[in-house]
């Protein structure tokens, strides 16, 4: 029997508006009913600063078998995240809005790593075509 993929989406949480964070929701939701196992992060509110790191880093970024990385608003915990996963070899699928400002520095990322991909998106439906897209290259850990 073959293993679900898992993705873990991360973005900024402390930066974005609401309108973001609900429509991120609604992408994971998506996602969800595309077959995925979508690891949820803690929070701003759950948890101590150090729970915050084990949970999204030692097992989130860790465990998961792609990382999306929503890089529409600044988030030093985001950036974080993708070099972790980036140093973890893990399949990584940085996005960002169409009109979002987007530092050079990830831009840069996805010329130079091979297991980097950036797009930029119109539409939240984009974002599962661009996963749908990469999931032959996620290497589902055993369990």
């Amino acid at each position: 029997m073959d293993k679900q993929i898992s993705i873990y989406v991360g973005c900024s949480l402390t930066q974005a508006p609401e309108s973001f964070k609900a429509n991120v929701e609604q992408c994971k939701a998506a996602l969800k009913e595309q077959g995925y196992v979508v690891f949820d992060f803690i929070g701003l509110k759950n948890g101590t600063e150090a729970d915050v790191y084990q949970w999204d880093i030692g097992h989130c970024v860790r465990d998961c078998d792609i990382f999306l990385a929503i890089c529409d608003y600044p988030s030093l915990g985001l950036g974080c995240e993708l070099m972790e996963a980036t140093r973890l070899h893990k399949p990584v699928i940085a996005v960002a809005h169409s009109e979002a400002k987007i530092t050079r520095l990830v831009l840069g990322m996805a010329e130079v790593e091979p297991n980097v991909q950036f797009a930029r998106y119109d539409s939240w439906s984009d974002i599962v075509g661009l996963v749908n897209a990469r999931k032959e290259d996620a290497r589902p850990s055993a369990g």
